[in-house]
C-alpha cells in the first residue's frame, strides 16, 4: 500500500475509492467477463486496501455516502462498491460487513435521483447502468432482502 494514503481520512479514501490513485490492475483473458465501467478496480481496491485495514470501515462508509450523494457516476461507482462487499461478504473475503441498513436507503436515493444519468451511461457492453442495477436489484431481493429500484 503506497504509504502517503491515509484511511482514515475520508478525503483520502475517497481519492482511493474514485480511482485518483493506481492501483493494480486484474489480469483478464479473452473470457473473462468485460470490466465494469468505473475508473479504478473495486476488487483490488477492497481486497488490498480496504479489507487489509478494517479499522477504516466507518471511514470507508462514510465516503460511499458522499458517492451516494453525487453525480450518476459517483452512483453507479458507490453500487459497485457495495455490490462488490456484499459478493465479498458471502465469499467469506471481506474482512467486515457494511452497514446494509444505512447504506442502501442513500444508495437507493442516489439512484432515484440520478435515473436518468443512469440509463444513459453505460455499465459494460451494451448494458446501461439503470439495467445492469434493475438486474443485480432483482438478486439482492431474493438474496438479502431489499431492493435498489422501487418500480
Amino acid at each position: 500500500m503506497p504509504e502517503h494514503i491515509n484511511l482514515l481520512d475520508k478525503n483520502e479514501m475517497l481519492k482511493l475509492l474514485k480511482g485518483e490513485y493506481s492501483v493494480r490492475r486484474v489480469k483478464r483473458s479473452q473470457f473473462d467477463h468485460e470490466p465494469m465501467n468505473v475508473p479504478t478496480e473495486v476488487s483490488v481496491v477492497l481486497v488490498d486496501y480496504i479489507y487489509k485495514a478494517p479499522h477504516c470501515k466507518r471511514v470507508f462508509q462514510e465516503a460511499l455516502k458522499v458517492l451516494f450523494s453525487g453525480s450518476a457516476g459517483d452512483v453507479f461507482l458507490g453500487f459497485d462498491y457495495v455490490d462488490e462487499c456484499l459478493l465479498d461478504e458471502k465469499l467469506g473475503l471481506a474482512a467486515f460487513h457494511i452497514d446494509t441498513a444505512m447504506l442502501i436507503p442513500l444508495l437507493k436515493e442516489g439512484i432515484r435521483r440520478n435515473r436518468n444519468g443512469l440509463s444513459g451511461r453505460t455499465a459494460f457492453c451494451s448494458t446501461s447502468c439503470l439495467e445492469w442495477i434493475r438486474t443485480v436489484s432483482s438478486s439482492d431481493e431474493k438474496e438479502y432482502g431489499f431492493t435498489l429500484l422501487d418500480e
